[in-house]
């Protein structure tokens, strides 16, 4: 009898084990329990907000020099890269067909002065005897057709004087033409500038008959207009006065800075895209940017300092009121739905305006209407 107790307390005590082991090998296999869903705190922070856009380095005062004669070009008194100074000498054309017609307007100038001072001699003699005719005719010495010829011939000449005095003027406005022309064969800069573009060399013939032919091109790159290409989506943010930086894509890691000058009205389409021009100015008397550079531009649209925030990311759906829904924890860590009013982001944090507190836990990625709706319609169906 002793052995068969003690055989069954053996077998207890081994099913004990056992048991034990299971349990603990189903303890050490159960899946641990889930992390709990990341959070954000709404705290007080800096938010400034900026608009991105790409832009391209343009000189802001930009001239065309163009030939307003024909000609050979004679000398080229610059070269590329330049700087030059208004009124120096760019070039020069051939002269020698500007000063014989300037020398012909000379000469037929001349004779028909010589003409008209010879008129007004003939002139003045007539004039005499006029006078002594009216004087004989008043004594009775002389025919009332003698008289009334000498005003004839007085008139004659005076209506030639009027003409010719008529084409000395002519021909000295044509001498005036053609001196000016003759001027036109020595080019000028209009201004301070930087030779940008040089697309003739000496000897090439140039004809300006229809179209002014572009002898060079001056820009003055002292300073830098900014033409940035913003999105129709962010353009209501931008206005004139606003801060605007960029930098280049050399990687230097210099940033440049300016206000925005003007918002150009007339739209550029790329595909199905609308972009507004908004043009800014930098300085570069160094000369460390060039034309047609491509850089990254920030337009600073608004900040705001120490103002509660949190994370962009905590957002979930926005209403036609434009309040988002936000899902705060409480101190259980149960979800509560909060309509929030936001103002300026930056990218990371958002601006609260009202609808949570400052030290609040809200829940990041909230899922959105749709999803919420098809897990509650996966839990229904389990």
């Amino acid at each position: 009898m002793k052995a068969f107790f003690k055989r069954w307390r053996t077998r207890l005590i081994v099913v004990a084990v056992l048991a034990l082991g299971a349990g603990a090998w189903w303890w050490l296999r159960r899946p641990p329990p889930p992390p709990p869903p990341p959070s954000g705190v709404v705290a007080l922070a800096d938010v400034t907000q900026t608009v991105q856009a790409a832009g391209v380095l343009q000189a802001k005062n930009r001239v065309d020099v163009g030939a307003q004669v024909s000609g050979q070009i004679q000398t080229l008194h610059v070269q590329l890269g330049q700087q030059v100074h208004k009124g120096e000498l760019l070039v020069s054309l051939d002269p020698e067909l500007a000063r014989s017609d300037v020398a012909q307007s000379e000469a037929a100038l001349a004779q028909a002065r010589a003409q008209l001072d010879s008129s007004k001699v003939d002139a003045e003699a007539a004039r005499r005897e006029v006078a002594r005719q009216r004087r004989l005719l008043a004594g009775q010495a002389t025919a009332a057709t003698e008289a009334e010829k000498a005003e004839t011939e007085l008139a004659k000449i005076e209506a030639a004087l009027r003409g010719q005095a008529a084409t000395v003027a002519r021909l000295e406005a044509e001498l005036d033409n053609r001196r000016l022309r003759l001027s036109y064969t020595r080019i000028t800069a209009p201004m301070d500038g930087t030779v940008v573009n040089l697309p003739v060399q000496a000897g090439q013939t140039v004809i300006a008959v229809q179209v002014t032919p572009v002898m060079l091109t001056l820009a003055d790159l002292d300073t830098i207009t900014v033409r940035t290409k913003v999105p129709e989506a962010d353009i209501q943010s931008v206005k004139p006065g606003q801060v605007a930086r960029f930098t280049t894509l050399s990687g230097e890691g210099k940033r440049y800075e300016g206000k925005v000058r003007v918002i150009q009205p007339v739209p550029e389409r790329a595909g199905n895209a609308v972009f507004y021009n908004v043009l800014f100015e930098v300085d570069n008397r160094d000369r460390a940017l060039f034309s047609d550079m491509t850089v990254q531009v920030d337009i600073e649209t608004g900040a705001v300092t120490q103002v509660p925030t949190m994370p962009v990311v905590a957002l979930g759906e926005r209403g036609k009121d434009g309040r988002f829904t936000v899902q705060v924890l409480d101190a259980a860590g149960k979800q509560v739905p909060r309509q929030v009013k936001v103002g300026l982001q930056d990218g990371a944090k958002v601006q609260v305006l009202d609808g949570v507190k400052v030290g609040e836990k809200v829940l990041l990625a909230p899922p959105s209407a749709g999803d919420a709706a098809a897990s509650a319609g996966s839990a229904a169906s389990n």
